[in-house]
């Protein structure tokens, strides 16, 4: 056994504190309300003294790493319960709406939405699920639902290029539709052209002979001469 000389220090003991033991034997949920205290460690007891005293209608949470779908929760202490924080106010704590509004900022304060969270977590290495009201602003809410909407759009997204790779056929078809209206636009025009211009000629036609007619009347046994485009050439 070894002696310690007089005017040395002995070996320090570390004592646990009751934040340690709250950190260790503290549940989100506890199911031992029925359970005799008698039959409790001391631990046991200290975390279900102070998990009675806490207020579980509304909790409050922290959305920092909201963008991977990791969020924590815990319930409301009575300070933040007199104050009305996670109820009256948003239930992020890292948000600025989470203090105390005064009542001349009542008006400007953003509408706030009550949610019922399904809240899945390990504790004590025991997987475990919980419905959990929260309160929240609107740029909360869409904070707490980023990762699920984005989910729902690559998803989204994947379906419509599935889509378009299973029907390449009736692509070629409907491309093919479309070409042969266009090809088929373009011959009613062609046609359409044709027919406008041999009208003209037929016009012109029925012009000119009416203009010699009327010229015949005006002046009997003379002959009306030729424009120069119409000369006969001389022999």
């Amino acid at each position: 056994m070894a002696l310690i000389r007089s005017g040395e220090a002995g070996p320090s003991v570390v004592g646990t504190s009751e934040f340690d033991i709250l950190k260790s034997s503290h549940k989100f949920l506890r199911e031992d309300d029925d359970v005799d205290e008698r039959q409790l460690s001391w631990d046991e007891r200290l975390a279900k003294k102070y998990y009675s005293s806490l207020y579980r209608e509304y909790a409050v949470c922290d959305l920092k790493h909201y963008k991977s779908g990791n969020f924590a929760l815990r319930w409301r202490t009575e300070e933040e319960v007199l104050s009305g924080a996670g109820e009256t106010t948003c239930g992020n704590t890292r948000c600025p709406l989470h203090k105390e509004v005064l009542e001349e900022d009542i008006d400007i304060r953003p509408a706030l939405s009550t949610l019922e969270v399904p809240f899945s977590y390990i504790e004590h290495g025991e997987s475990k699920f919980a419905l959990v009201k929260l309160v929240l602003c609107p740029k909360c809410v869409k904070k707490l639902m980023y990762k699920r909407n984005k989910e729902k759009e690559r998803a989204r997204k994947r379906e419509e290029r599935a889509g378009s790779s299973t029907h390449p056929e009736q692509d070629d078809d409907e491309g093919g539709q479309r070409r042969r209206r266009h090809h088929s636009r373009n011959g009613d025009s062609d046609e359409d052209e044709d027919r406008r211009k041999s009208k003209e000629r037929r016009h012109s036609r029925e012009r000119s002979r009416h203009d010699s007619e009327r010229y015949s009347e005006r002046y009997p046994g003379h002959k009306r001469k030729r424009n120069s485009r119409s000369r006969s050439p001389r022999r």
